[in-house]
């Protein structure tokens, strides 16, 4: 469980982890690349092993690419067990699919969310340019239908907020169904 972080990134203690892990709570902050995507798997799926209780994953100022973020969806969805997703300052990229996967989704009352695919790069020949970037495209295609039923708004409705790149206040965020409701 190494990959939990608090605030601004810093690693908790192991105390820390461990009392959040009593209390069936996932921390996840800053960039989420494939090492944290396996280490929060793996914690969701021993929390699920271990008990019928839900799981919160809290997200802090959390960002991160489509395909890590599909991974923890996907995850989710095969979980025995409720998780319920809490997201605290600014959400971005693939964690605003994560959040809103939850089976209860609340944000902090400052939190903010950034409908913004990440930047990609890609280098080769033109035919691997042309193989990569048709795999982000249809990677991304899945990425806005998930949201599309998530939210219950349009498909196109969800790619053209994301095109812009849109930020949404925690209100509003309620109010375009990425969220069920805000902490008091």
């Amino acid at each position: 469980m190494s990959a939990d972080f608090g605030p601004q990134g810093l690693p908790l203690t192991e105390g820390v982890r461990e009392a959040l892990f009593a209390r069936r709570i996932v921390m996840v902050a800053g960039q989420l690349d494939q090492a944290q995507v396996s280490d929060v798997a793996a914690t969701l799926m021993t929390l699920d092993a271990l008990g019928d209780d839900h799981v919160e994953l809290r997200f802090t100022s959390a960002t991160g690419p489509v395909d890590a973020s599909l991974v923890l969806i996907d995850v989710i969805e095969v979980l025995g067990v409720p998780v319920h997703t809490v997201g605290m300052g600014v959400l971005g990229g693939g964690v605003v699919g994560v959040l809103a996967a939850g089976t209860h989704r609340q944000l902090s009352r400052r939190a903010r969310l950034h409908l913004r695919e990440p930047d990609i790069e890609v280098t080769g020949r033109a035919v691997d340019i042309e193989r990569a970037l048709a795999e982000e495209s249809a990677r991304r295609d899945t990425f806005h239908h998930l949201l599309s039923r998530r939210t219950g708004r349009p498909v196109s409705e969800v790619e053209a907020q994301w095109a812009v790149g849109h930020f949404l206040a925690a209100e509003d965020a309620v109010t375009l169904g990425y969220a069920d409701s805000v902490l008091p």
